[in-house]
């Protein structure tokens, strides 16, 4: 495996051969043809739904106007890694076992008998590396507790942007450039996670005017990774999604209880959306399951997200 992953300064908050891997037939169906070859996971920490000022994002509107796009709800408490764990293992805490603020492995027992080879609930990447032992995928972030929250051992390429909370704007852009560069590669999946925006919130309040403009620069950098994606020869075999892990309210999010911190963003995109819709309503667990849809993958027994995508 190509690991590229490095851990600069402080710490900042975003497969194999599994024991059992059978399909679980409720949740995400079996095995099906492939929607796409690829999948761009956008992850944005505290990108609230209800925050997004579509008329200063162009290009995420873009993304919206010409894909699906639905509003979901993340699982409370409202904290990261309970949510990023969700979104990759396609369980709810009480399943997978993260219930704290920064857990970084399970507090309570996992109540599952499949896990995959290193004991984890199975997560996209490690059930991607478990059916296709050959394929090339790729993770960047910049909050490290990203890295806890799927495993990086079935992740071809993996790349954390450490630094200052001052700096998240460089980190973020480094992670669409790196993004451009992986592309190359053609990835079955990569993600590129976001902290900057969820940093804005909590120091500048969400919703404040230098919250918006975060929301404007991801944009800006989303913008200029679709242009390179576009001219890439993965275009036209590729779905992008756009999703978020909670939302907030003044500086805060976990304990707080309001609809603006429970509803986040929901969307795939890209040539792969055409003659699909989503079902309703969508949570934080149904991320993976959509993913592996989409590329035609079986859901492992222990997952209980489904598929949000489906034929008109």
């Amino acid at each position: 495996m190509n690991k590229g992953h490095t851990a600069v300064g402080f710490m900042v908050v975003s497969a194999l051969v599994a024991t059992c891997g059978c399909v679980c037939e409720s949740a995400c169906g079996a095995k099906s043809k492939p929607i796409a070859k690829h999948v761009v996971l956008i992850g944005v920490d505290g990108c609230g739904a209800r925050w997004i000022p579509w008329d200063y994002m162009p290009n995420l509107k873009a993304l919206r106007d010409d894909g699906l796009y639905t509003v979901g709800r993340c699982h409370r408490p409202t904290a990261s890694a309970i949510n990023w764990k969700s979104i990759f293992s396609g369980v709810s805490p009480e399943i997978h076992g993260f219930t704290k603020w920064n857990s970084s492995k399970p507090n309570i027992e996992p109540p599952v008998s499949t896990f995959d080879a290193d004991g984890r609930i199975p997560c996209i990447f490690s059930e991607i590396r478990r059916q296709t032992p050959d394929a090339y995928t790729v993770s960047l972030y910049t909050w490290d507790g990203v890295g806890n929250c799927h495993n990086t051992n079935t992740t071809s390429f993996v790349h954390w942007y450490g630094g200052k909370a001052a700096e998240y704007p460089t980190r973020d852009t480094a992670v669409f450039e790196e993004g451009v560069r992986q592309l190359a590669n053609k990835p079955k999946l990569m993600l590129l996670y976001q902290g900057g925006v969820d940093e804005c919130g909590h120091s500048q309040n969400w919703g404040s005017p230098e919250f918006t403009n975060a929301l404007v620069r991801l944009d800006a950098n989303i913008g200029k990774f679709m242009t390179a994606l576009k001219s890439s020869d993965m275009w036209k075999d590729t779905a992008v999604m756009f999703v978020a892990d909670h939302g907030g309210l003044g500086t805060k999010h976990g304990g707080v209880e309001d609809i603006r911190v429970l509803e986040v963003p929901f969307l795939v995109s890209g040539p792969a959306a055409k003659g699909l819709r989503l079902k309703e309503p969508a949570m934080n667990e149904d991320v993976s399951p959509t993913i592996a849809a989409i590329l035609g993958y079986e859901c492992p027994g222990s997952w209980r997200g489904r598929s949000m995508v489906e034929a008109k």
